[in-house]
């Protein structure tokens, strides 16, 4: 067993036992939003990068499992995206910095799915747990403005089916995959996701039988609170970076940064990923 520190302005410092004999997977979710790819959405793999290496450099083999929600997100928000490109935007990016990688799909939603993901959503309705509770209040009415009633009841589903995207729970007609057994779990998260915990860890309790063995260790970046594949108005896309590069990107987001925090942050994550592309050479 290894204490692992980890000292990087990109994730928080919190030691890490590490057991040295076993492959450390890495768990971080992607996927592509209707309006398109932001132009910092690699932004949320540096940290990744950066965790990956120091395992590495304690002789800790490491994976990174590439979590796509697709099939869920676009039920949940009534998509139908063609000609994704998101998955070769993150694998040439990965490549180019040597990491390895895989990419692991939930399955499309269906009945059985459903039935699952509904009786969940039912214990979330009205929580014995007052903070649980709070949450899931906050999260419906997200949900309520950006797509009415219809939108407040798909988040209660898209919570439910959030313990099975970071291997909290498991059941084949959400997620083929078994969760490895030979490998040490790690959920690498944007703060957003934090308030997601607490519902996760809410529903193992009404459904022990799905939950898995062994939990995953969550860990939060110190990037990305705006979440790297959410594009906020105005700001520039990853066809845009392809057509103009870096220096006029970081160009668009200095002028737009003044709008409120989350063009603040934005700004400061592309100017991370700006950074770390120039000195990396990817």
């Amino acid at each position: 067993m290894k204490i692992i520190e980890i000292a990087s302005p990109l994730i928080r410092g919190d030691p890490l036992s590490v057991e040295s004999d076993r492959i450390a997977q890495i768990s971080v979710v992607s996927y592509e939003h209707q309006l398109g790819i932001p132009a910092r959405f690699c932004a949320g793999l540096l940290p990744v990068i950066e965790l990956y290496r120091k395992f590495e450099l304690h002789a800790i083999k490491s994976v990174i499992r590439l979590v796509d929600p697709t099939p869920i997100v676009d039920y949940c928000n009534g998509w139908v995206i063609s000609n994704s490109i998101f998955r070769d935007v993150i694998s040439q990016f990965l490549q180019n910095n040597e990491i390895r990688s895989f990419f692991d799909q939930a399955e499309p939603v269906g009945d059985d799915a459903l039935s699952i993901l509904q009786e969940l959503g039912s214990r979330l309705e009205n929580p014995e747990d007052t903070v649980v509770r709070d949450i899931v209040q906050r999260i419906r009415e997200s949900g309520r403005k950006h797509g009415g009633e219809v939108g407040a009841k798909n988040s209660i589903v898209y919570m439910a089916a959030h313990p099975f995207s970071w291997l909290n729970m498991h059941h084949p007609s959400l997620w083929k995959k078994p969760c490895p057994r030979d490998c040490q779990l790690f959920n690498l998260m944007s703060r957003s996701e934090e308030r997601y915990s607490l519902v996760r860890k809410f529903l193992q309790t009404v459904r022990p039988d799905l939950a898995i063995g062994t939990q995953p260790f969550d860990i939060y970046m110190n990037v990305c609170d705006t979440p790297c594949y959410m594009p906020l108005e105005g700001e520039p896309r990853y066809v845009d970076l392809l057509e103009h590069g870096y220096e006029w990107c970081h160009g668009r987001y200095t002028e737009i940064k003044k709008r409120n925090s989350n063009y603040e942050r934005i700004c400061r994550d592309f100017r991370l990923l700006r950074d770390f592309v120039g000195s990396s050479g990817s």
